[in-house]
């Protein structure tokens, strides 16, 4: 079978199992797609050529096989925006939070004093980036899209070529999932419930 006959899946695993011809071939395809996206996200090229780069490299060296949900394509684009998000969270982006929960605590009367806030949402910050890390990569994916770039349900759906009631899925498990961490955090995290309801308010 030759290289352009074989399906996503196989191709992978001829990737995992060493064949540099059915890597070249996945790099020729995607490369370009790719780097478009990071680029345009990050407005940088040196840092979106990075980026795909890196991704390449893991797919080489990874040795467990990819388990695909949906196409290859939207395996990669995910992939890539977890990239972006990286970089980004990098430079302190998920701050923008910051500012409007405390407003949202002020309108709720609840805002507890300066000091216990800042203890507190560093407590959020630390269990939010725990759960968000173990989630599926298309699930990642789509809480980021929604949560740190402020993307509408339907565009997440049009970006990563999914359904909305797929969109809505991710979104509705990845909540249950910070509210059970929530519940076994150790030292407890107070702002948690409100800091949820914020995020939902969007929906």
């Amino acid at each position: 079978m030759s290289l352009t006959q074989l399906t996503d899946i196989e191709l992978l695993e001829n990737i995992r199992l060493g064949d540099s011809s059915a890597f070249r071939q996945l790099f020729e395809q995607y490369w370009e797609l790719l780097h478009r996206l990071a680029a345009q996200k990050t407005g940088d090229d040196g840092d979106a050529e990075d980026m795909v780069q890196e991704l390449f490299i893991e797919l080489w060296r990874k040795k467990a096989p990819i388990v695909l949900t949906s196409s290859l394509k939207t395996y990669l684009v995910s992939c890539m925006y977890l990239k972006i998000f990286q970089h980004f969270r990098k430079k302190g982006f998920r701050e923008k939070h910051y500012e409007a929960f405390a407003h949202f605590l002020e309108q709720a009367s609840t805002a507890p004093d300066p000091i216990e806030f800042e203890t507190e949402y560093g407590k959020l910050q630390e269990i939010v980036e725990q759960v968000v890390s173990r989630m599926p990569v298309q699930m990642q994916t789509v809480f980021s899209l929604k949560h740190y770039h402020g993307e509408s349900v339907a565009g997440i759906a049009e970006q990563l070529d999914i359904s909305t009631e797929t969109v809505k899925s991710h979104l509705k498990t990845a909540m249950s999932r910070l509210r059970k961490a929530g519940e076994h955090y150790p030292s407890g995290v107070l702002l948690l419930p409100a800091f949820l309801t914020m995020m939902e308010s969007s929906y």
